[in-house]
């Protein structure tokens, strides 16, 4: 399945890897990962993201070679290049600024996922929902075409499958993803390091952030459906980052009773920027596709346009007829 990867990469020179805005350790372990395999090939490679690498992930990209977020001199190099991969992500909208340039851009374009899609974006695809995560696929390119696995890389996709099966929690977590795991390990990764590295390192500021936030979170449905609001203002009175959001979601899925769990992040653009989390077969991937937006059936986001108060009016009121 991987042969029209390895022509794509064959032909091409250089290459811009990118994925889905609020990145998180999946898209941006497998897309560090790619980029590494990618210049042990002799290629030219950049990561580049719409957002800001949040603190959780920052250790993987120590000396700043990421373009995240993008600006509009990084726009110009990522649109020269041969080839654009774009990871973890099968939609143009979810690319925030930089879904457009590359759209319509003369790159040739390849989608590497594992979320479930309406379409493809590009006949350059290889998607398969049944991964763990998309850093498994990653591995899986890699091994397939015989690649060599640098620290950095191995560290990266361990945080990339490390996070997207919820530390090796979620139904995704296959016999696959451990066994992966465990080649990663014989690569030098430190479970304890990495562990430690993702989950805890929070900032004054995101301690002092998520404590407002889940002490005003609100319930729908007879408390099936639980929401947490964060208005830039918020940010900005904390003196956090809108990345250090990332995660908060994770805490309404940790109350008894809670079938779908919400967060709202306003920004100071008029868009509000949503993730959803759910338990068993509540599909929060059918209420996020209403918005346009997209992701799994227990973990989606959207960017909504409009105020916090009109996504959350429109949002709950499918998440409860959801239920």
């Amino acid at each position: 399945m991987w042969d029209d990867v390895k022509h794509v990469i064959d032909t091409s020179q250089s290459f811009a890897i990118t994925s889905h805005v609020n990145p998180d350790g999946d898209s941006i372990g497998s897309a560090l990962a790619l980029c590494e395999f990618l210049k042990a090939q002799g290629k030219e490679a950049v990561v580049a993201m719409s957002d800001a690498v949040p603190m959780a992930y920052q250790w993987l990209d120590p000396d700043r070679e990421m373009m995240a977020p993008v600006d509009e001199a990084d726009l110009n190099q990522i649109t020269a290049v041969d080839a654009v991969f774009i990871v973890d992500v099968n939609s143009w909208e979810r690319l925030g600024q930089l879904g457009e340039p590359i759209q319509h851009g003369q790159a040739v374009k390849a989608v590497i996922d594992h979320h479930p899609y309406r379409e493809l974006i590009t006949p350059h695809s290889v998607i398969q929902t049944e991964a763990s995560s998309t850093s498994e696929l990653i591995y899986n390119l890699i091994d397939t075409l015989g690649g060599s696995m640098t620290k950095r890389a191995a560290d990266a996709l361990y945080t990339g499958i490390l996070t997207d099966t919820g530390s090796f929690r979620f139904a995704s977590t296959s016999p696959h993803a451990h066994d992966i795991t465990a080649r990663l390990l014989d690569h030098g990764v430190n479970p304890a390091q990495v562990y430690d590295l993702v989950y805890n390192q929070n900032s004054e500021a995101r301690t002092r952030l998520m404590g407002q936030v889940i002490s005003n979170i609100q319930f729908a449905g007879n408390g099936q459906v639980a929401w947490l609001t964060v208005a830039p203002s918020m940010i900005e009175k904390t003196g956090a980052l809108p990345e250090d959001t990332s995660g908060f979601v994770d805490t309404t899925m940790t109350i008894s009773g809670v079938e779908i769990g919400i967060i709202f992040v306003g920004t100071n653009e008029g868009t509000v920027r949503i993730s959803l989390r759910s338990r068993g077969s509540k599909d929060v991937n059918q209420i996020a596709g209403s918005f346009g937006g997209g992701g799994h059936r227990n973990a989606s986001g959207v960017v909504f346009k409009g105020s916090i108060e009109e996504a959350v009016e429109a949002v709950t009121k499918v998440a409860v007829s959801a239920l």
